[in-house]
């Protein structure tokens, strides 16, 4: 059997060997973190400490917005209760906004559930903005992805009337 060399032809040598094992020290460490590891796991989600959860916090405004894309060169952003187009973007780089809503309505197919409910753009009233998902309960933070991205959905947003 040939050895392999490295690129300035020394044979390579790997470990560990018979000759050179690895330090039992290491080993125990590496068992007792797994364990402990599993074990915190274990008392976390039996008692919940550890956990924690996005606060339930009031809604200041909300819009509903729905995601359509025929299959065109562009998908446009509409309100859900009027229909009026908000946003329109090309298809390809559709932006954070159209990419937001489209994970979004991923995630509501692989749980099966309805696809033609609108999503929720609400302002809550510690002053984070949210897209929500009332078929899967899911939520994104938009506060997470900077703030153009927060501004792009704050401008899909009416306050009494008007757009902030």
């Amino acid at each position: 059997m040939s050895q392999i060399q490295s690129a300035d032809g020394k044979p390579l040598r790997f470990y560990p060997t018979p000759d050179r094992p690895i330090p039992k020290a290491i080993l125990i460490s590496a068992g007792v973190l797994a364990v402990m590891t599993l074990a915190f796991g274990f008392v976390s989600n039996r008692t919940g400490i550890g956990q924690f959860e996005t606060p339930v916090v009031e809604t200041v405004a909300s819009r509903g917005l729905t995601l359509v894309d025929q299959g065109g060169p562009t998908v446009s952003i509409t309100d859900a209760a009027s229909g009026e187009t908000l946003m329109t973007l090309p298809t390809a780089a559709g932006g954070f906004a159209v990419e937001a809503l489209r994970n979004l309505d991923r995630y509501r197919a692989r749980a099966g559930a309805s696809e033609t409910a609108p999503f929720v753009l609400a302002l809550k009233a510690d002053g984070r903005l949210v897209v929500e998902d009332p078929e899967t309960g899911q939520q994104v933070e938009l506060r997470a992805f900077g703030e153009e991205n927060t501004r792009t959905f704050a401008a899909l947003l009416k306050v009494d009337g008007e757009r902030p």
